[in-house]
């Protein structure tokens, strides 16, 4: 037998069968159709407001999805199934392969991951130094139902609920044994498979009750080469030895060679040849062994093919939580996760790029007159400096770049695991109305990646120089020879793996209270107030050569540090009339890295008429800033700059330049000419940080008309603004500003030269400088028709329209930037049907139509003129259930992209991609086939 929470009775009676397809998601008001039950159940808190109240709505808007919704859903992630809601923004997950560590986050608005709070029964979940929780760390089968919360709620719950928050309610009082097992894959191309296997057994008495839960779940890959879309995306960098080396750098010998082999210098190189090693010379070098390189993309290398669509990945859970009354008053509370994720990435072979063309790393590599495989048998040098010093007037840097393809692909191997225990108690006093609860939380999260297919940039130095021999125990690199010429032997000597470590940890300790504190009039004025601390930290261990910057990898520091935070709170609801409730509540926060805040929210109830409830938030809130914001050890990044105090071209032709009109270049020597077109950058954290702020409001009414028995109608318009949002100043405003500024500028003291003019480092920190904007209305339409002999429908129509979406006052909303998209318009419509033991249902997902980053950006047009328009995307799902009574089984099966429908390539002719896979992975379906699953669940 199962039983199940009083709450969750009155949730199921209220809508019936609850799914709304793979939506999964109903509004919460929609339980206002059983208000006269949801009345009978004990007071109960619900997300929005920490005073327990017999009714399920407040002045906040939620959307609720239930234990039947997740399981249609045909998601085996409570992460994916939250990404796939109309107002869920851009967020990571499994099918970020370039950029990706194997987690799935959430987000709402497009405000970022790391400005929404998740929280596991009311309180606090592990995060990362980012302070982003991975959701697949909570396991999908132990959720009763899920509460996000669409406004600000920092004076609630503290930190990072800006945008909103997310609540998942675990299953309670549960008795019996229930298995289910889920497998699914791509029809077509048969790849992508997923299948889990999971157990959840409990049992309670009067006293107490226990369960337990263990989940194992495969997700296997999709390559992005087995799909059409994402099948092409070039590198400049391919298997064939690519060199630019310019005449006038060349002995006269050389340059006499080169004219006989009929090598040609262009003006589009700026008097360089640009070359390419020839295919068939084995692993023979010489001048004779080059050849031009191809026009267009016939010398560039499609990358595509060696990448992740969806990653791999294996995941553990276990899970367990109790309760036991130990007095009539008291009960004693604690539950307990331990999660285990194996997952990888993988890229194409990791290229070489050398010369001051590609950064100050790549820069320090000179191939030596000496090193035997050199056709040139002169010195070629890979920065100016040391040309000049070994005596050359001028010099122009040569560059090189080849995929180590005889090294194999990059591979990235995380092995994650997390853990979090809680401990509390949960009483009451006496026979009034007050209760209170007390808990201690101790979180962990750890994570060590393995990365193969690296570089020793210093070994690669080493190979090119000049005494690389056998008795230096060095072994000569051949970059000259063509594909597949370099050995084993050499890849053992330059090639490398990678160990890093990183992790967080969280203790919290919390009190909270609420209760009536005396009757008005119009009923009860209700109390609650509490206090918590929270104390991180958190660390970030790179590998050894990552740490010094001889891996080809960019250079990061290590990470340590931590913070505390204590905070008191206080919530009151006034009942001003019979049908007008006033919500105020304020919170205190003391934050031992920038000092103390506070922040307040009012919610507004106001019932004209029964069937009608028009709802009003206000609310301050704040984000602290995170581990990895306030310590994260510096980082490189090389980024393509042109700075404002160069004087030549790259051909030498002089640049007019007024020096007068930009002080910050006094220092600069005459004549300097930039030599680098990436300069290196520093990525630097900031412990003076102070917290994001945002102002956030909402309007709105739900209406559910007692003449229409079924119906409802909710619309909520809201408005976010975020304030010093915590963002890097930027690499070229730092340039320009010093340039403009003078020496004794901020900007100026973030840029270091050489005695060349050279910019050798740019400190990019982070500030409080951003700004963010959102503005909407989020609308929800369900009707459940009366009862019949062909069974019980209902239809759903679930949407977000986007009024505004600005980052630092640029408006975004249409666009399709990358991974991150801003549709005007997201929606889905459903129908559920059940009958007897059957039951089905439908969902569209809908995508309004975006244009391109590139063509919004920059104005870029096709050969017939017109902008880049990425069309309107509509996704069918569908599933059918059938209830197997006598053996209390239930068996589902459904489709997922039921036309297999596949998104636009992103970029005009494929060929401005601002995505790794060229289109959105965040708004599209990845797997552009008909995923089918069938899932079988039973209970004994």
């Amino acid at each position: 037998m199962f039983r199940n929470t009083k709450i969750s009775n009155a949730v199921r009676l209220a809508v019936m069968f609850g799914a709304v397809g793979t939506t999964a998601a109903f509004s919460a008001t929609t339980m206002a159709a059983e208000e006269e039950e949801a009345k009978k159940v004990e007071r109960i808190e619900v997300t929005g407001s920490r005073i327990k109240r017999t009714d399920v709505e407040n002045a906040s808007p939620i959307l609720v999805m239930d234990r039947e919704a997740i399981d249609v859903s045909g998601q085996i992630s409570i992460g994916d199934i939250l990404q796939k809601i109309p107002a869920a923004g851009a967020a990571l997950n499994t099918a970020f392969n370039n950029g990706g560590n194997g987690s799935t986050n959430m987000d709402l608005r497009n405000l970022g991951s790391q400005r929404l709070l998740v929280l596991v029964n009311g309180r606090r979940w592990v995060s990362s130094l980012g302070a982003t929780v991975d959701l697949n760390t909570i396991p999908t089968s132990a959720i009763e139902r899920v509460e996000v919360l669409k406004d600000g709620a920092s004076a609630l719950y503290g930190s990072d609920a800006i945008a909103g928050v997310v609540n998942i309610i675990t299953r309670k009082d549960f008795e019996g044994v229930e298995l289910s097992s889920y497998v699914g894959e791509n029809m077509s191309e048969g790849d992508g498979r997923q299948y889990t296997a999971e157990m959840t057994l409990g049992t309670s008495t009067d006293k107490g009750g226990i369960l337990f839960n263990a989940t194992h779940t495969t997700q296997q890959p999709i390559w992005a080469g087995d799909r059409e879309v994402s099948s092409v995306g070039y590198s400049s960098t391919g298997m064939n030895t690519r060199l630019g080396v310019s005449a006038s750098t060349l002995s006269a010998a050389n340059q006499a060679a080169m004219i006989a082999n009929g090598y040609k210098t262009t003006t589009a190189t700026s008097g360089r040849y640009d070359l390419m090693t020839k295919e068939g010379t084995g692993a023979a070098t010489g001048l004779d062994k080059f050849r031009q390189r191809a026009a267009g993309n016939g010398d560039n290398y499609n990358y595509a093919p060696d990448n992740y669509l969806v990653t791999p990945q294996n995941r553990n859970a276990f899970y367990v939580q109790g309760y036991y009354n130990l007095t009539d008053d008291l009960r004693l509370v604690s539950d307990f996760v331990m999660t285990n994720r194996k997952s990888a990435q993988e890229l194409a072979p990791m290229p070489v790029t050398l010369g001051a063309a590609f950064g100050a790393a790549a820069s320090r590599v000179d191939i030596h007159a000496n090193n035997i495989y050199n056709p040139f048998k002169e010195t070629l040098y890979g920065h100016a400096s040391r040309a000049k010093a070994a005596g050359y007037a001028t010099y122009n840097p040569y560059s090189l770049q080849r995929r180590m393809v005889e090294a194999g692909p990059r591979r990235y191997n995380q092995n994650d695991n997390t853990y979090r225990g809680m401990v509390g108690l949960e009483g009451a006093f006496g026979d009034s109305s007050w209760t209170w609860d007390a808990h201690y939380i101790f979180g962990q999260n750890s994570q060590d990646e393995k990365t193969t297919g690296l570089l020793n940039l210093t070994r690669i130095n080493s190979a090119l120089g000049a005494n690389c021999n056998a008795s230096t125990a060095c072994v000569p690199l051949n970059l000259f020879g063509g594909p597949g010429t370099i050995t084993q032997q050499m890849l053992d000597y330059i090639t490398f793996d990678s160990i890093a470590s990183s992790g967080s940890e969280l203790k919290d300790y919390a009190f909270n209270t609420s209760g009536e504190l005396f009757e008005l009039p119009s009923g009860f004025m209700g109390l609650a107030v509490g206090f918590e601390r929270r104390e991180e930290t958190g660390y970030d261990n790179p590998d050894p050569l990552t740490v010094t910057g001889e891996s080809s990898g960019n250079q990061r520091d290590a990470t340590a540090g931590g913070f505390r935070l204590d905070e008191a709170y206080a919530e009151v609801s006034i009942p001003v009339l019979e049908n007008l409730l006033i919500s105020p509540a304020v919170r205190f926060s003391d934050h031992s890295s920038y000092g103390s805040n506070s922040t307040a929210k009012v919610g507004v109830e106001f019932r004209p008429i029964e069937d009608l409830l028009v709802r009003s938030t206000w609310a301050e809130g704040y984000r602290a800033p995170s581990l990895s914001n306030l310590f994260a050890g510096n980082s490189d990044s090389y980024t393509g700059l042109t700075d404002p105090c160069n004087t030549l071209t790259a051909a030498g032709a002089p640049i007019t330049l007024d020096l007068s009109k930009v002080p910050g270049c006094a220092g600069v020597p005459a004549g300097y000419r930039q030599s680098n077109p990436q300069i290196r950058v520093t990525q630097q954290s900031s412990p003076d940080l102070k917290p994001e702020t945002s102002t956030s409001q909402t309007i709105g009414f739900v209406y559910n008309p007692s003449w229409l028995d079924g119906a409802e109608l909710t619309v909520d318009w809201y408005d976010i603004e975020v304030e010093d949002s915590i963002s890097r100043i930027g690499a070229g405003i730092i340039l320009a500003g010093c340039a403009t500024g003078g020496p004794s500028s901020e900007f100026c003291g973030l840029v270091d030269r050489d005695s060349n003019g050279n910019v050798v480092d740019l400190r990019n920190g982070l500030q409080n400088q951003g700004t963010l904007h959102v503005q909407g209305v989020d609308t929800y339409m369900a009707y459940r028709l009366p009862e019949t002999s062909f069974g019980t429908f209902k239809t759903y129509l679930d949407f977000s329209y986007v009024t505004d979406s600005e980052i630092d006052d640029e408006e975004y909303v249409g666009v399709q930037w990358g991974d991150a998209g801003y549709p005007r318009l997201k929606g889905s419509f459903g129908v559920d049907w059940m009958l007897g033991d059957w039951d089905a249902h439908y969902t569209a997902r809908y995508v309004h139509a975006m244009k391109g980053f590139y063509s919004y950006t920059y104005g870029v047009t096709g050969a017939d003129g017109y902008t880049e328009r990425l069309p309107t995307y509509v996704i069918h799902d569908i599933s059918v259930g059938y209830n197997l009574s006598d053996y209390n089984t239930k068996l589902t099966f459904g489709v997922e992209n039921l036309f297999a429908k596949e998104p636009k390539p992103e970029g005009l002719n494929n060929g401005f991609s601002a995505s790794t896979n060229n289109f959105s992975v965040t708004e599209y379906d990845v797997n552009m086939d008909r995923f089918v699953y069938l899932r079988a669940t039973m209970k004994f």
